[in-house]
């Protein structure tokens, strides 16, 4: 039905120009550049040509349409007297009327749905024109975010460092180091969107203990490639839970092994030096227990043998008796003998 009543309203048009020597041309600015949150202005101004003076000062604006790609209803129309607009738009002229050649829309809070390319066609008793404009929503990125993992992280733990930023369009997350030269590897770059259509732009770098880097920088880009904003974080040198840096710790591990090469030897040699001792006492010892439990034993063994010899002594008189009572018997057996 819109369509078919714009073909009414340019055929009525055209039959009350027929006559007319006056033109009409609307003048559009090609390219809009609009900020997320603020007023955006899309500039078109009627132009009259070849005709008298005094009939384009006198031309009247019968309808003025703004129309927007992909959007079914017109955000703006100006027809017979009466002006309808969807929120948030409105001619850029306060005062305008249907004598001001003066056409530009006005989006009082630009989003980036109101990107995208315009139409307005204008209707006046002279002639009929239309003409396109693009507008282009940014949205300038705020300075990045960073979020340590672990939250106390420091130099001695593993952990990452999370960047983030907002805006529109697309742009991009660059880390560098304490010297501002940028990162060789760089994170991948996460791209999420909200609710508005702006970008969420993440960046997740990885460090590792012992990094000879303390001091990173975050920086985002712009889709033309323009730093917006940067943000520094510094990994502290926290103590380690001996109440030690990292520095001091080293040194600390140092003079433990150093004590312990050192100490280990005289511990060996100390131990010997005891071992020999203990040894020597207890062959001392020894020798003096021996001592006194000698002399009973030898005593027992001269008895013993005093008596062996006593004994053999007697074994000897008996034998001499034996053998003289032998000698008596046999003089007793000769005399005998002889008498005989």
């Amino acid at each position: 039905m819109a369509s078919a009543g714009l073909l009414l309203l340019t055929l009525a048009v055209l039959n009350s120009a027929g006559s007319s020597q006056t033109f009409v041309k609307i003048h559009c600015k090609t390219q809009n550049i609009g900020q997320c949150d603020q007023e955006s202005r899309l500039d078109c101004v009627i132009h009259y040509s070849e005709g008298d003076v005094e009939d384009a000062e006198n031309a009247e604006i019968l309808a003025v349409i703004w129309r927007k790609e992909g959007v079914k209803e017109s955000v703006l129309k100006y027809e017979n007297g009466n002006l309808t607009s969807l929120p948030g738009y409105s001619f850029a002229e306060p005062s305008w009327n249907n004598k001001n050649v003066n056409v530009s829309l006005l989006i009082h809070k630009t989003a980036v749905k109101d990107e995208g390319v315009y139409t307005c066609d204008v209707f006046t008793d002279s002639g009929y024109n239309t003409n396109h404009t693009r507008l282009n929503v940014t949205a300038k990125y705020g300075v990045p975010t960073i979020q340590p993992q672990p939250q106390d992280i420091d130099l001695n733990t593993d952990g990452s460092l999370t960047c983030r930023s907002t805006g529109y369009p697309k742009g991009r997350l660059s880390w560098f180091d304490k010297d501002n030269k940028p990162w060789l590897e760089q994170p991948k770059v996460e791209v999420l969107t909200t609710e508005s259509g702006l970008f969420i732009l993440s960046s997740t770098l990885n460090i590792q203990r012992g990094s000879a880097f303390s001091q990173y920088t975050c920086k985002v880009f712009n889709a033309r490639g323009d730093k917006e904003a940067e943000k520094s974080f510094t990994v502290q040198d926290k103590p380690s839970i001996g109440g030690l840096g990292q520095d001091a710790k080293d040194t600390k591990d140092s003079n433990m092994i150093l004590a312990t090469k050192i100490v280990a030897p005289v511990l060996v040699v100390g131990s010997l030096i005891v071992g020999l001792l203990v040894l020597l006492l207890y062959k001392r010892r020894s020798q003096q227990v021996r001592r006194q439990s000698a002399t009973p034993l030898m005593s027992d063994h001269q008895a013993v043998h005093t008596a062996e010899l006593h004994m053999e002594e007697g074994d000897d008189q008996e034998t001499e008796g034996d053998v003289q009572e032998s000698l008596t018997t046999g003089e007793t057996k000769i005399t005998l003998t002889d008498d005989h």
